[in-house]
């Protein structure tokens, strides 16, 4: 059973979002980020010239789990806008809280490149007046839309990402193959443990 919504970017931030453990590393750099922001600044000119505009940056695959008694969305498919957006947010608003707030990391690769992309972020709104800062802080509540799909079978998640990462930008044979395979470990333990070997 899957649900599909459209929410504004700070809507699907303050979800109560998890990255699962079998999530590839965050790899956006520096050059994503420039996309990302020019991106956005499209989105708020072309909401200044026609009433009620919306600018839809993209689909999101979550998986409802209420293994813990309460319910949290596993990122199955656009972790890497997500955490961009996040960081974003951030500078934006420093009083901005939301649940992945308390993720962790352990990946050098995520670690290196959110704290990159923090920088260019941070660099970025040094350079900008406080009027931009006010526009791209309203277009994340008011213009930037994302399309949410919400499963509640984590089979059903993995096809869909299989699903959506065959067009665009190919995912590494390893990333298909490691998904197909995990979503087949029914425990988590030994999940996050095949994760690691990887």
């Amino acid at each position: 059973m899957s649900e599909a919504r459209i929410l504004s970017v700070e809507e699907l931030l303050k979800l109560d979002l998890v990255i699962p453990s079998y999530q590839r590393p965050y790899k956006w750099t520096e050059k994503n980020i420039r996309e990302l922001i020019l991106d956005i600044q499209k989105g708020i000119e072309d909401a200044k010239k026609y009433p009620n505009f919306k600018y839809r940056v993209g689909t999101v695959i979550l998986h409802a789990n209420t293994e813990e008694g309460k319910l949290t969305y596993d990122i199955v498919d656009g972790q890497q806008r997500i955490l961009s957006f996040l960081l974003l947010k951030l500078c934006l608003n420093p009083d901005f809280t939301c649940s992945l707030l308390s993720a962790t990391f352990s990946d050098k690769v995520t670690l290196g490149n959110l704290h990159s992309n923090s920088d260019r972020i941070r660099e970025w709104c040094s350079s900008v007046d406080d009027g931009v800062k006010e526009a791209f802080d309203k277009a994340l509540s008011e213009v930037l839309e994302v399309v949410v799909l919400t499963v509640n079978e984590l089979s059903e998640a993995f096809q869909l990402f299989d699903s959506q990462n065959t067009r665009g930008r190919e995912l590494y044979p390893h990333d298909l193959l490691k998904a197909y395979h995990l979503r087949e470990i029914h425990d988590k333990y030994d999940m996050q443990r095949a994760v690691l070997k990887w």
